[in-house]
């Protein structure tokens, strides 16, 4: 049977957490799952409902880590781990409904790659998966999905549903810590394949997980004054300049750095 690691960050969506955690061991039952989740501080009893569960350790946070953050101290902790014989390291978001064997088909696959289980939305249209930019200097991405059982290459992920061989996973290095949010898991895959190792889509969906990304009342929002939205866009959950600047610089080019970090000031100030 093989041996899988699951990591995750939380805040306060228990219902949500429980029910991923739960259905990833109950609907893989060749596999045999432990957990390390980060849960951020949560106050609505997620911290206490984890910890009656089995295999599952809780990481207890300040309400300060984030996703990025959340994620990287599962990460370091899990390197800790290394000894313990798991074949893998799962990476997953707790608001996926994951469908039955799902992680099963992904272990069944090629085990010298990354796959990438990918999620859709009620509707039926793929929405997080294997990323690809369009460009190397345009920050514009393609989401894949394969055609066939053999899979597509891609060149970083979304963190949703990530399966990583062991051996891969102790490789390849940790989030960085400018991270705080946004970014981390596209950084991390980026990380994956400049470490020298793939990562691929299948055409099977892992589950359902609804994009959650809100224009209204965000820093895109243009029917906000001007402050506000400058207030937002520098938020940990908006698009702060320092983080963006870097991932862009690291993962593009310094000219994309300066124009796509500068670009969304223009924008506001011309009330788009």
């Amino acid at each position: 049977m093989k041996k899988v690691l699951g990591l995750a960050a939380c805040f306060n969506r228990k219902e949500k957490t429980v029910s991923a955690v739960t259905a990833l061991t109950e609907g893989n039952p060749s596999l045999s799952f432990e957990f390390l989740i980060v849960d951020d501080g949560s106050t609505d009893g997620t911290r206490e409902a984890l910890k009656e569960l089995d295999h599952v350790t809780v990481l207890e946070g300040d309400g300060s880590l984030y996703y990025s953050g959340g994620m990287r101290w599962a990460i370091e902790e899990a390197k800790k781990r290394d000894d313990r014989g798991y074949d893998y390291c799962l990476m997953f978001n707790d608001d996926v409904r994951f469908f039955p064997h799902c992680i099963e088909y992904l272990a069944e696959k090629r085990d010298d790659v990354v796959w990438v289980g990918p999620t859709r939305n009620e509707k039926g249209s793929h929405i997080y998966s294997g990323v690809s930019r369009k460009s190397r200097f345009v920050p514009k991405y393609t989401h894949l999905l394969a055609e066939d059982e053999a899979g597509v290459k891609c060149e970083t992920l979304n963190g949703n549903c990530v399966l990583i061989p062991w051996k891969i996973f102790m490789a390849v290095p940790n989030i960085p810590k400018i991270y705080r949010h946004s970014f981390g898991d596209y950084e991390y895959g980026f990380g994956i394949t400049r470490a020298g190792y793939d990562i691929m889509v299948p055409s099977q969906f892992a589950g359902i997980c609804n994009d959650e990304t809100k224009k209204e009342n965000s820093w895109l929002d243009s029917s906000l004054p001007l402050a506000v939205r400058l207030q937002k866009k520098e938020s940990v959950k908006g698009l702060p300049f320092r983080e963006y600047f870097y991932y862009l610089h690291r993962n593009f080019s310094l000219p994309t750095a300066v124009v796509y970090s500068l670009s969304p000031y223009i924008k506001m100030i011309a009330g788009k």
